[in-house]
């Protein structure tokens, strides 16, 4: 009985996992109701799992998992130092150590290669649904999902700047699927031709999202890919033909005199990146010159975890901007001192050096396509709070833990 209750848990948690996965864009009650069941069958499981001898662990052994530790730690000193415990761990409980659940949950469900397929299809459904909705935006003005209007594309997400951070992750791994990919290996019966015009679409839209941070980043895992699949394949026509394609295509998007239902053309959006007068970096700098008096004053330890909206008043410049740092790394240091971002750079330097690793050694290009969406979506958070905004922080633990998972499932196969 109790061997029946850890299967049945499994099951339930890789199902809860690929729906709240697929609700991300548009249903953030959706993914918390399921997130949360899985936590819960996931201790269930782990409870029976050890009372039959089943389950040697807590959680999977990851080489994230020193960095992890450290990251948690941190934030457990944030708490108890914090100005306003109650803030403090509610976002203890709420956010971190939900997030590092879906990490683990991830990495030890996502184990056989017919879970990994059920994963990248939720995966390409969930996208197909967005660029319907995106289209439905566009020429109709509203999304059918959520209601909201177009001014920039961003389809069912609250901003289109969130819209964008979801984009630069899906766009590698579509690249991937439709380029790279056997189509008996992962992706079954979705065939490539269509695949290449999702991810043509998404590139589409990530231009009509005007959203220069996610641009930037995106061009930063482009290069990050490119030159990794250049190295280890020695130079092979069909990966210059696809680099110097995707070359060609954002020259197109990016330095066209288009306008896209707006009173600025693309050009120059792309021209205001360097523009200190712009309104939008005006902004930007005013909240980081805030978030830097905050350091100043609590440098190691922060002013406390999911406390930044109490303290950064009494350091306001100005009150344009909202609340946060619009820039992700700025307010962790802020929340959690140069003790906390120092533990999360750890996690995304280990990350990489093992993901770099396996690639070389395996030449998994799902494996590059992750760490090239984790790449451009680590440069967007330089420029947004895209760590702080509940669906692409959850999207980060679960791309986090699906590139793990890949590697472990190929090494384990080479076994």
């Amino acid at each position: 009985m109790k061997d029946r209750i850890v299967t049945y848990c499994d099951r339930i948690i890789a199902y809860c996992l690929y729906i709240s996965f697929f609700c991300i864009p548009f249903a953030k009650a959706g993914v918390e109701t399921f997130i949360w069941l899985a936590l819960f069958l996931w201790f269930v499981k782990k409870a029976a799992g050890y009372r039959i001898g089943g389950l040697s662990g807590l959680i999977p052994s990851t080489e994230l998992n020193k960095a992890l530790v450290a990251f948690v730690l941190i934030n457990v000193f944030a708490v108890i130092f914090g100005t306003s415990l109650a803030l403090s761990i509610r976002g203890f409980f709420g956010k971190i150590l939900k997030f590092m659940a879906i990490y683990f949950m991830v990495v030890e469900t996502i184990n056989t290669d017919k879970r990994l397929r059920n994963f990248l299809s939720i995966m390409v459904f969930s996208v197909t649904l967005i660029i319907f909705d995106g289209a439905v935006q566009y020429f109709h003005g509203f999304d059918f999902l959520r209601g909201y209007p177009y001014a920039r594309l961003r389809a069912s997400f609250p901003t289109a700047n969130t819209f964008a951070g979801w984009l630069i992750f899906m766009i590698p791994v579509i690249l991937v699927l439709s380029t790279l990919v056997k189509n008996d290996t992962f992706i079954g019966k979705f065939k490539k031709d269509i695949l290449i015009s999702i991810f043509v679409i998404l590139l589409v839209g990530l231009v009509l999202s005007y959203s220069r941070g996610a641009w930037i980043g995106l061009l930063f895992g482009f290069s990050f890919f490119g030159y990794c699949a250049i190295r280890v394949s020695y130079f092979k026509r069909k990966y210059l033909f696809i680099l110097g394609g995707l070359f060609i295509l954002l020259l197109v998007l990016l330095f066209g005199n288009l306008h896209v239902k707006s009173e600025e053309s693309i050009r120059e959006r792309i021209r205001s990146i360097a523009t200190i007068k712009d309104q939008a970096v005006l902004i930007r700098l005013g909240l980081w010159k805030e978030s830097l008096k905050i350091i100043r004053d609590y440098p190691f330890i922060g002013c406390g975890l999911n406390n930044y909206s109490v303290v950064a008043p009494k350091y306001k410049i100005s009150y344009s901007g909202g609340g946060y740092t619009h820039n992700s790394y700025l307010q962790m240091a802020a929340e959690t001192g140069l003790l906390g971002l120092s533990s999360f750079l750890w996690i995304l330097f280990t990350f990489f050096k093992m993901g770099l690793r396996h690639f070389k050694k395996s030449k998994n290009y799902l494996v590059l396509g992750l760490l090239s969406g984790i790449l451009a979506f680590s440069v967007h958070a330089f420029f947004d709070t895209h760590l702080y905004s509940l669906q692409l922080v959850v999207l980060f633990w679960f791309m986090l833990g699906l590139a793990v998972a890949v590697m472990k499932l190929e090494s384990n196969m080479e076994k």
